[in-house]
C-alpha cells in the first residue's frame, strides 16, 4: 500500500515538471524571436528612417512581451519551486514513515537513496550504503536471478519488477526480503536507474519452509501408508487420490480421476459406496463400511471411514484388511471346533458325573448290602431255631392231645426238648428279630435321606442328619478288617439351624470328602504297616476322622472334615479341584469328584471350599455356605 501512495506522488509530480517543461519552451521560443528582431534591425537595408520607425514599433511591442513572459516566467518558477518543496517534504515523509525500505539507484547499482528504515530492519546506516554497490548486499546464490531481472527491465524498458532474495544485514545474517523496483527515466525516455520498495519476508519464508517441511511428511507418511486416501463428491466422483502409487487401488489414479464409482466398480459394490457416502453428508458422522474387490488373481477385502468434508465432498480412508479377514476366518473356524469340542467336553463331564454318581451309587450299594447283611443274616440264622422250636412245640402240644392222660410222658419230652429253654429263648428271638428289621428300617430311612431323591429345590436341611446318613452308608469302610484297623469318627457338633440348600447334593459332596479320607487313611495304614503296629501297641495313632461343625459370622455354617491321614503336598493341593486330576491308581478314581463337590459348594450354594493338608500329617477340607439363600 505504502508503494502504491509513493508511486501516485511520483506521478504527480512528474505531471507538473512536464507541465514547468512546456511553459519553459514557450519562454524560450518568445526570447528567440526577440534577439532575431534585433538582429534584423542591424543588418538589413531598408531605409533608415522607415525601418528605424518600425523597429521601434516591434521593439516596443517585443519589449512588453518580454516583461510580460518574463513576469509569467518568474511566477512559474516561484509556483514550481513551492510545489516542489511541498512534494519532496511530502514524499520525503512518506518514505520515512512507511516500514518498507525505499532504495533507487543507478544503472551501475549504486545508491543514491536509502530510507531510514535500512538502520531498523537490516541494521544499516543510509550513510554506509549511499554511493555503494547494491550487490554485495545479495546472497549469491540470489544474485544471478537479481541481475537477470535488472538486465531485462533495462532492454525491454519494463514498469516494474518483483523478485525475493536473501539480504545480508549488518551483522552478517541473512534476511529473506521481496523487491518491487520500477525504472527511472530521462528526457529522453532512456533509463538511468531504478527505485522502488522492500519489505521483510523472513517470516513468511519461515513459514513457507514449515509448511514446505510439513507437506514433506506427510508425503512420506502417504507414501509410506499402506492405506489409499479418496476424496469424493456427492455423486461419487474421483476428484483426489493419495498416495498416488498406492498397490492396492482398483485401477491406476489416472484411469480413476474425474470418474464416478459405478464407471470403475462392479454395480453392486457400487451401489453400496454410493449409499454409504450419501449417509455419511446425511448423518454427518464417520461411516464404516467393509467390501472386497477382485485386484489381480485373488478377492482383496476393503475397511473403509467415510467422512463429509465440506457441503459436496467426503474423504474415505480405504485399508487393506485381507489378512485380518482370513485371521477372522480362521478365528471362525477354531471357534467351531472349539464349540464343538467343548460339546464334546460336556457330555464327556456328563458321562464322567454320571460315573462318578454311579461310583457314589456301587459305594452305596456296597454299604446297603453290608449293613443289611448282617440283620438279614441274623434273622434268617434264627429262623431255623425258631422252626425246630416251633416244630417241638407242635409236636408237644400233638402229643399232648394225643395222650393228655401219661403225664409222665409229658414231662419226659418237655425235658427232652428242654421246653423250658424254649419258653426263655422264643422271646429272644422274636426280639431279636424285632432288632434286626428296626436297623433295616433305619437303613433304609438313612438311604433316603442320603439320597434326597425329591429334592430337586432348595430346602431347609438338618446339617448333622445329612452328616449321620453318610456316615451310616459308609459305616463298612470304618469297621476294622484283617489288614486293616478300624477307623475312628470324632462327631464335634455345634448347634446349627436347619440350612437352605439341595440336600442331595450335599450329601454327595459329604460323601466325596469321607471317601478320600478313609482311601488316604488306608493308603497310609499299608504304606507304613510296620509304623502302625508299633504306634497301635504304644497307642500313639488311630486313624482318625474328625467331623466339626459352627456357626460363623451369623449367617453361615462352618463344616470341618479332616483326617491324619498321608496328606497331601503343595502341588497337589493347587490341583485338588481340577476336573480330571487324581493321585489314586489307575481305575479307582475318576478325577471328578472334588471338580464337582467344587461346583456344588462354589457355585450352586455359594459358598466356599477350602484345603488344608500337610504331608504326613493329614488333610482337612473346609465347608462354609449361607444359612439363607
Amino acid at each position: 500500500m505504502c508503494t502504491n501512495k509513493i508511486n501516485e506522488e511520483i506521478s504527480l509530480l512528474r505531471q507538473q515538471n512536464a507541465q514547468l517543461l512546456q511553459q519553459l519552451g514557450a519562454l524560450q521560443d518568445l526570447y528567440s524571436t526577440t534577439l532575431l528582431a534585433e538582429q534584423e534591425l542591424v543588418t538589413d537595408e531598408v531605409p533608415q528612417d522607415l525601418r528605424l520607425i518600425e523597429l521601434q514599433s516591434k521593439l516596443q511591442d517585443n519589449s512588453a512581451f518580454v516583461e510580460s513572459a518574463k513576469k509569467i516566467r518568474g511566477q512559474h518558477y516561484q509556483a514550481a519551486a513551492t510545489a516542489l518543496a511541498e512534494s519532496e517534504a511530502k514524499y520525503r515523509q512518506l518514505v520515512e514513515n512507511i516500514s518498507d525500505l525505499i532504495f533507487s539507484m543507478s544503472v551501475q547499482g549504486l545508491f543514491t537513496y536509502v530510507s531510514p528504515q535500512y538502520k531498523n530492519v537490516l541494521g544499516w546506516e543510509p550513510s554506509d550504503l549511499l554511493g555503494q554497490p547494491f550487490a554485495p548486499l545479495l546472497h549469491p546464490d540470489d544474485f544471478p536471478l537479481a541481475q537477470r531481472k535488472i538486465q531485462e527491465m533495462v532492454e525491454t524498458k519494463g514498469q516494474r519488477i518483483a523478485i525475493e532474495f536473501r539480504h545480508r544485514q549488518k551483522d552478517g545474517n541473512w534476511c529473506w526480503m521481496r523487491s518491487v523496483a520500477s525504472p527511472i527515466f530521462d528526457s529522453d525516455g532512456e533509463i538511468i536507474g531504478l527505485h522502488g520498495a522492500i519489505s521483510d519476508i523472513s517470516s513468511r519464508k519461515q513459514a513457507e519452509e514449515l509448511i514446505k517441511a510439513s507437506q514433506a511428511e506427510l508425503l512420506a507418511l502417504f507414501n509410506a501408508m499402506q492405506d489409499v486416501i479418496l476424496v469424493l463428491d456427492a455423486e461419487g466422483r474421483y476428484l483426489k487420490i493419495a498416495p498416488s502409487g498406492a498397490p492396492l487401488l482398483y485401477q491406476p489414479p489416472a484411469e480413476l480421476l474425474g470418474r464416478k464409482i459405478h464407471e470403475v466398480l462392479p454395480s453392486a459394490c457400487a451401489d453400496y459406496f454410493l449409499n454409504s457416502i450419501q449417509q455419511a453428508f446425511l448423518t454427518k458422522k464417520t461411516v464404516k463400511v467393509e467390501y472386497s474387490l477382485p485386484i489381480g488373481d485373488r478377492e482383496v477385502w476393503f475397511e473403509a471411514n467415510i467422512a463429509s468434508m465440506s457441503e459436496n465432498t467426503v474423504v474415505c480412508v480405504a485399508r487393506d484388511i485381507n489378512e485380518r479377514k482370513q485371521m477372522e476366518d480362521q478365528l471362525r473356524q477354531q471357534t467351531e471346533n472349539l464349540a464343538q469340542t467343548l460339546q464334546e467336553l460336556r457330555q464327556t463331564q456328563a458321562q464322567m458325573i454320571q460315573a462318578e454318581k454311579m461310583s457314589s451309587l456301587g459305594q452305596l450299594v456296597a454299604g446297603v448290602a453290608h449293613e443289611i447283611n448282617n440283620p438279614v443274616n441274623f434273622i434268617h440264622g434264627n429262623l431255623s431255631h425258631l422252626e425246630e422250636y416251633t416244630q417241638d412245640l407242635l409236636r408237644i402240644i400233638y402229643h399232648q392231645q394225643q395222650e393228655s392222660g401219661n403225664k409222665l410222658e409229658f414231662q419226659a419230652l418237655c425235658e427232652e426238648i428242654d421246653l423250658e429253654y424254649i419258653q426263655k429263648d422264643v422271646p429272644r428271638i422274636l426280639s431279636s428279630m424285632k432288632v434286626g428289621t428296626q436297623r433295616i428300617r433305619q437303613i433304609v430311612l438313612s438311604l433316603r435321606t442320603f439320597s434326597r431323591i425329591d429334592e430337586a429345590e432348595f430346602k431347609a436341611v438338618d446339617i448333622h442328619e445329612s452328616i449321620d446318613s453318610t456316615l451310616m452308608v459308609l459305616q463298612h469302610r470304618f469297621q476294622e478288617t484283617t489288614k486293616l484297623p478300624a477307623i475312628q469318627v470324632i462327631k464335634d457338633y455345634g448347634t446349627l439351624p436347619l440350612v437352605e440348600c439341595y440336600g442331595g447334593q450335599l450329601n454327595q459332596v459329604f460323601m466325596n470328602i469321607l471317601a478320600n479320607a478313609i482311601d488316604a487313611l488306608e493308603e497310609w495304614t499299608i504304606e507304613n504297616a510296620q509304623l502302625r503296629i508299633d504306634n497301635l501297641t504304644s497307642g500313639l495313632l488311630t486313624p482318625t476322622i474328625a467331623i466339626r461343625t459352627s456357626v460363623i459370622d451369623s449367617g453361615w455354617v462352618k463344616i470341618a472334615i479332616a483326617d491324619n491321614g498321608i496328606g497331601m503336598s503343595e502341588q497337589i493341593q493347587k490341583q485338588v479341584f481340577n476336573p480330571f486330576f487324581t493321585n489314586k491308581p489307575v481305575g479307582k478314581g475318576t478325577g471328578m469328584g472334588m471338580f464337582i463337590s467344587y461346583q456344588i459348594i462354589t457355585e450352586t450354594h455359594g459358598g466356599k471350599l477350602e484345603c488344608h493338608s500337610t504331608p504326613a500329617a493329614g488333610t482337612e477340607f473346609v465347608i462354609t455356605i449361607p444359612i439363607q439363600h
